[in-house]
């Protein structure tokens, strides 16, 4: 692949010693003749990412995901250097920088295109998401009712606490605590999950890419929250139905050479 000559950095400052380990990453590009931009604001400043080979960042899941878009807009490979908790999107370690950064400045590395959803409302607002769409009761305690169709065919009716639309990036989030499966990255699905479900057949379900869901409300007495990656999905309550689908719009997640997917999971997930 092409070495690097040009990469921004950003590090979650609201993180202890997030920034350090920015400004170590810094003086290692430094020594390799890479230009870096780096930046401890959290968001990330709009613009940060224009003419960039690369993109380092050093937090958890949250401050990666958060800069999904400006890294979609520019087509920027992203990295993420593990500073948080559970990650599994940020896979490299700053215990091992040394070792794992400057083989990647010189070339040796990968870009996985990780699927996104695309998703709209009635209103026809449409966004994406790397790694879920999350329609949840909008009553503390209270069940809502969902309809699930995929063009004219009823799938089926939910009551729950809500319901998860993930990505295979997503799969080991919000879905995996809600019960769902995990998928490999490089499946092309929807993966469809209810929370709390009032009844014990209403079971996680798979969809292929080339096909749109819609989920509307059934009488709710309350306005359903729309997320999307953890933030709200749309500007003002959203009008129903909704679509997901996969979307045309990938990630560019950038990879060592031997990372291992299953590697990663057995770690992360105790496996052995």
């Amino acid at each position: 692949m092409k070495p690097f000559e040009r990469i921004a950095i950003v590090s979650n400052a609201t993180k202890a010693g997030a920034a350090e380990v920015g400004e170590q990453l810094r003086e290692m590009a430094r020594d390799l003749k890479v230009e870096a931009r780096l930046s401890t604001e959290f968001p990330a400043p709009s613009g940060l990412l224009e003419g960039m080979d690369a993109c380092f960042v050093v937090g958890g899941d949250g401050t990666l995901l958060n800069l999904m878009e400006e890294a979609v807009s520019n087509d920027v490979p992203v990295a993420g250097i593990r500073h948080g908790q559970l990650g599994f999107l940020a896979t490299f370690s700053p215990d091992e920088m040394k070792v794992q950064i400057p083989p990647l400045f010189r070339g040796e590395y990968k870009v996985r295109r990780r699927s996104m959803l695309s998703f709209r409302d009635k209103a026809g607002i449409s966004r994406i998401a790397l790694n879920d769409l999350v329609v949840k009761s909008g009553s503390n305690g209270r069940l809502a009712r969902f309809s699930i169709s995929v063009g004219d065919e009823p799938v089926a009716d939910y009551a729950c606490d809500g319901i998860v639309f993930s990505t295979p990036t997503g799969s080991t989030a919000y879905n995996l605590a809600a019960g769902g499966p995990i998928a490999h990255p490089d499946a092309q699905v929807v993966l469809m999950t209810p929370i709390s479900a009032h009844s014990l057949t209403s079971r996680p379900l798979v969809f292929p890419s080339g096909i749109t869901l819609k989920i509307n409300c059934l009488g709710n007495p309350d306005s359903p929250l729309v997320s999307s990656d953890g933030q709200e999905a749309f500007p003002s309550p959203p009008l129903f139905p909704i679509e997901i689908s996969v979307s045309a719009t990938t990630f560019p997640l950038l990879e060592g050479i031997g990372h291992s997917h299953f590697r990663l999971l057995r770690h992360k997930l105790k496996w052995g």
